[in-house]
């Protein structure tokens, strides 16, 4: 499929066309890196397509399994399958992993044309006929049946990596197929590498190989680090080789590391110096240097953030353990805390640094720089063609004072606000005027009234469930609810400083954008979702509703943070993006969750315990 990357992608395989001594270097590893586990791999690349056939598929598939044969893993390779072929060979390599035991490392690499229905993944044989929905089931495999064998293996790791997102001929006349893949939420132990966001379109690429294999078999024998920041690495090279137009991203349940070529060979060791060096100050803010334009603001967003080098703690025979200032510095500075009296060169008790974590206000920085905003919009394009500068004009920088607070953990549920409304005998604004409003039929942006439209019946778009976010409040009924619990709405600033943390992360679970894509049918649950906001203790901060904060926006109107569900557009799930509404409005997708003011923050121990 030819398009203007062409270009970039050829310049791009010219420059890395001598794998050949990439695989030479790899047979140079130390031999502990492919002693020391069990890996076994199953490798497929389908190209022969009767209808649609692909150029690189097969030649990938042969790239990946000659990286991986140099790293030790155990080959199953399959290319051009036909259903029966790919069925079997996915079942030898589940008894292959079940007989290697359970620190055996599993993966499966997939190349060809793929398709979601209804939310559900499918690869597709070469010699699939598939002309109507129900052709689906019988003629595909399901990316599904992977998941189950590397579950009843009960192996310690797995790696399921899906380039099967280009554009094909068989989700055509398929009403419930979607573009692309749809996310799959990993199982714990199982990291899930897709070559594009889901419902995006991968290249195939100009070369021999597809963008996304030649970074990522490149990253597999030339990197020496976790296999989480391996693939951040490969996210930034795909992304320079297509001009931004192909985004690589992951699902992950990890619960170990892995490293494909081995740790890095750790440097010898040298004597600490006798005084303790002032630390840097800007170490801990997680900010990366020389940012400029989109993509040097991508590479950042995708990549890693260093944190600054730890001091360790002093420890004294027959003494409390004290906490080196140079060590606590970094971390307060990160959380916006005047250190006071506090210096590098001094070691302190530990509750004196958690008083100062608990009780201290917290001047922080938040909204968009120019090139987040930028890059918001790269990324909103991706997924309609009316996104306009202007829509993120409002997230412009400021600097705001926190004092101690802490947010529910989940929005409110279904459940809890019937409990509120019935014993209180509250009635919301929709159910008193007789109307709320739902996106009208095939529209993202305009608004209908629907005549009886409450919370009590989910605004009658869906079947009401208990564990759902409660929907169909305006910003009194949800202020009202937090009154009686004691509570209030929290402020954008609040919200927003929960949802990014110190790292000031673009989405509330890090930066990549890949869990706010998830296809859903339903309305997911308050408890749905990655953990998420200060420390994991969040659920539903994106992606679930659309949450009203006791800000005021345009003229008249609330802010609501968050992005809700049926929100199509990943650039309006960030933690930064704002929508405004009147306050007495009540829709199919605005909920809220309560905050509470208090006397220290309830994060302190949490942080502490990082410096211990």
């Amino acid at each position: 499929m030819q398009d203007p990357s062409q270009k970039n992608n050829d310049t791009m395989r010219t420059s890395t066309s001598p794998f050949a001594a990439l695989l030479a270097a790899a047979m140079l590893l130390p031999a502990w890196v492919q002693a020391a586990e069990t890996r076994i791999a199953l490798v497929i690349g389908n190209s022969a397509y009767a209808s649609g056939p692909l150029a690189n598929p097969a030649n990938d598939a042969r790239l990946v399994g000659q990286a991986l044969g140099q790293l030790g893993f155990e080959l199953i390779e399959r290319r051009d399958a036909d259903q029966n072929t790919m069925k079997r060979a996915i079942e030898e390599f589940g008894e292959r992993l079940d007989k290697g035991g359970g620190a055996a490392v599993g993966l499966f690499y997939y190349a060809g044309h793929g398709l979601q229905l209804n939310g559900r993944n499918y690869l597709i044989p070469t010699k699939a006929n598939i002309e109507r929905e129900g052709d689906v089931e019988i003629e595909a495999v399901s990316a599904d049946w992977v998941i189950e064998q590397m579950r009843f293996a009960r192996n310690r790791l797995n790696i399921v990596i899906l380039d099967a997102c280009r554009n094909n001929p068989f989700s055509r006349g398929l009403r419930s197929a979607d573009r692309g893949l749809a996310s799959m939420d990993a199982p714990a132990g199982i990291m899930i590498a897709y070559s594009t966001a889901p419902g995006a379109v991968a290249e195939d690429g100009g070369g021999r190989n597809s963008p996304y294999t030649t970074a990522l078999t490149h990253a597999m024998l030339q990197l020496h680090e976790p296999l989480e920041q391996m693939f951040k690495h490969v996210r930034v090279e795909v992304m320079s080789a297509t001009a931004g137009k192909q985004i690589p991203w992951e699902s992950s349940s990890l619960t170990g590391d892995f490293y494909f070529a081995g740790r890095a060979t750790p440097p010898v060791p040298t004597p600490a110096p006798a005084s303790v060096p002032r630390p840097d100050t800007d170490a801990g803010r997680g900010s990366s240097g020389g940012d400029s334009g989109v993509f040097a603001w991508i590479s950042g967003l995708f990549g890693s953030r260093t944190p600054a080098p730890e001091a360790p703690m002093a420890q004294v025979a027959g003494k409390p353990t004290l906490i080196a200032g140079a060590r606590a510095l970094p971390l307060l500075h990160s959380l916006g805390i005047d250190s006071g009296e506090l210096d590098a060169a001094h070691e302190y008790p530990p509750d004196t640094v958690r008083h100062l974590i608990a009780s201290a206000a917290r001047r922080v920085r938040l909204g968009s720089t120019p090139e987040q905003i930028h890059a918001a919009l790269a990324l909103c394009k991706q997924y309609a063609a009316d996104c306009q500068a202007r829509d993120y004009a409002d997230e412009r920088l400021r600097e705001v004072t926190l004092a101690p607070f802490e947010l529910d953990a989940t929005p409110v549920s279904v459940r809890d606000f019937r409990q509120f409304a019935d014993a209180a005998q509250y009635q919301t604004h929709a159910e008193k005027v007789g109307f709320a409003y739902a996106m009208a039929p095939g529209s993202v942006r305009q608004l209908q009234r629907v005549p009886g439209g409450s919370w009590r019946n989910a605004l009658k778009q869906r079947p009401l469930d208990d564990d759902s976010a409660v929907v169909g409040v305006s910003f009194q009924d949800a202020a009202a609810y937090c009154r009686s619990k004691n509570s209030r709405l929290p402020t954008e600033d609040e919200w927003e400083y929960t949802a990014r943390g110190p790292q000031d992360s673009i989405f509330p679970w890090g930066d990549d954008f890949g869990p706010t894509t998830r296809s859903m049918n339903i309305a997911p649950h308050v408890s749905d979702g990655p953990l998420e906001g200060i420390g994991g203790h969040y659920k539903g901060l994106s992606g679930n509703v659309w949450q009203w904060v006791d800000t005021r926006g345009v003229g008249s109107t609330r802010v609501l943070k968050g992005g809700s569900w049926l929100e199509p557009n990943p650039a309006n799930k960030r933690a930064a993006t704002r929508r405004y509404e009147l306050p007495d409005r009540a829709d199919a997708d605005s909920g809220f969750r309560c905050a509470r003011s208090l006397p220290v923050w309830p994060d302190a121990d949490g942080w502490l315990a990082q410096l211990r």
